[in-house]
């Protein structure tokens, strides 16, 4: 099997005119090797290609695939730092507004209009993620999250994909030695992504500059007057990385289990199917696994732990009546304020719970989300712990007149694993705010987790 190589380039740095041609070099040697790259343009870039009055670098890259890498990357507040201060609904407006500008920048400056997106450093929300599926621009690129190693997943009805290598590792191995490693490196991440696929990244200006920009460091928001570029390397330090680089990349097209391939065939390749029907049958076969609160295989493809509570919740709102008719696994958000960690005590009648029910379903077909809170009887409890007594009826073959709620985690299983839990902000990228933690973030991502399930390739 071949490995699916997709090289990306995180083109940030509107400090440094030097580094303009950095971005140019790397374009041009990309197309002189038959290589299509994802270039993710910060919108301040491209704006102040076109004010350095640099066509040639726009129409270098302009031969690639051009995506987005939000609209002034480091500048103070971060995604992360405004969206923490926000309703679920609020930051998804200002992520809508802010960043719709940005990519038509981008789309104006190269003519492409980006499908791919990519976050600043560590700073990232499922609210942005929510937000550029609503703008098309559906593949997060440089994820934190994927299925398995060069496997994407789904969340947030957005396509994930981690980035898995770099070429920045190397820029300070010497030089005598530097290709071979870089060689070796990559066989070795070729076995490991066999069948799959590989991303390659470099930030293009570092191969002229000396280091990064401190210009927003530690949150720090300058005056546009006082933002300076970097210091650059010297010439022969370039000319020596230049060289490798090159080589490198005509060595990697002749290599015969690399399959050069991009992010637009990365998307076609996977996308989700029509939003599937499901019979009696199918809705107790999901019932039956709904207990691990995670996704789960249907036929040839997988629910989402928030298509699950769909045709759950569906199923009780439907009542006696209507369990015959098929029932829409409804791509909805998870949920967007933490659960209520309430659960009944004792027994609730069947009454207030097909009630409960059918308050829910109308919430997911108004919102588009999972609610948070249920109201049951006289009191409240979350959608998990409503999705396991609702699913532990429907396995039943009689309709009770009492149901026993219990209490359940409201965070899906996949949260428990290590890349979920190592989720953090504070001490995470250098011109994050030093104090800042984020903990409102993190809890969206933990309760997005509702949307999670593996891509199935459409091939």
């Amino acid at each position: 099997m071949a490995v699916k190589l997709i090289f990306f380039f995180d083109s940030e740095d509107y400090e440094t005119p030097a580094a303009d041609d950095a971005e140019k070099w790397w374009a041009q040697t990309m197309t002189k090797h038959g290589i299509t790259v994802c270039i993710n343009v910060v919108g301040e870039l491209a704006r102040a290609l076109c004010q350095r009055g640099r066509q040639d670098v726009i129409a270098a890259m302009a031969r690639h695939d051009i995506a987005y890498h939000s609209d002034m990357h480091s500048a103070y507040p971060t995604w992360a730092e405004y969206l923490d201060t926000l309703s679920w609904d609020e930051g998804v407006a200002r992520v809508l507004h802010d960043e719709g500008k940005g990519i038509a920048d981008v789309q104006e400056t190269f003519g492409q209009r980006p499908r791919v997106w990519c976050k600043p450093g560590s700073s990232w929300g499922p609210q942005v993620a929510h937000a550029m599926v609503q703008m098309d621009v559906p593949v997060f690129c440089d994820a934190p999250f994927e299925i398995s190693p060069g496997h994407p997943l789904w969340y947030d009805n957005c396509l994930f994909l981690t980035y898995h290598h770099h070429f920045d590792g190397y820029f300070e191995v010497p030089h005598s030695g530097r290709l071979e490693k870089m060689k070796q490196d990559f066989l070795a991440l070729c076995d490991k992504h066999d069948g799959r696929y590989l991303a390659m990244f470099t930030h293009p200006c570092r191969l002229f500059t000396a280091q990064w920009s401190d210009t927003f460091s530690g949150g720090k928001n300058p005056p546009r007057e006082q933002w300076k570029p970097c210091p650059l390397r010297p010439e022969q330090e370039i000319h020596e990385l230049q060289k490798d680089f090159d080589q490198f990349l005509g060595w990697v097209v002749q290599q015969p289990q690399v399959e050069l391939t991009t992010h637009r065939a990365l998307l076609k390749e996977w996308q989700q199917p029509a939003v599937p029907w499901l019979n009696q049958d199918e809705v107790r076969q999901v019932c039956a696994r709904a207990v691990e609160f995670n996704y789960q295989s249907y036929k040839s493809n997988y629910l989402s732990p928030a298509e699950q509570f769909s045709v759950i919740v569906q199923a009780i709102a439907n009542g006696k009546e209507g369990q015959q008719a098929p029932l829409s696994a409804r791509r909805l958000l998870g949920p967007t304020v933490s659960p209520s960690q309430q659960v009944a005590t004792g027994k609730v009648s069947w009454r207030e719970f097909i009630n409960a029910a059918r308050w829910a379903d109308d919430f997911c077909l108004r919102t588009r989300s999972v609610p948070a809170v249920i109201p049951l009887g006289d009191t409240a409890v979350g959608p998990n712990a409503f999705m396991q007594a609702a699913a532990r009826v429907l396995n039943q073959q009689e309709i009770p007149s009492t149901v026993d709620v219990e209490p359940v985690s409201e965070y899906p299983a996949i949260t428990q694993r290590h890349d979920f839990v190592r989720q953090r902000f504070k001490n995470s990228w250098s011109e994050l705010s030093p104090d800042f933690e984020g903990l409102n973030v993190l809890e969206m991502i933990r309760l997005q987790a509702w949307t999670v399930k593996p891509a199935v390739t459409t091939r």
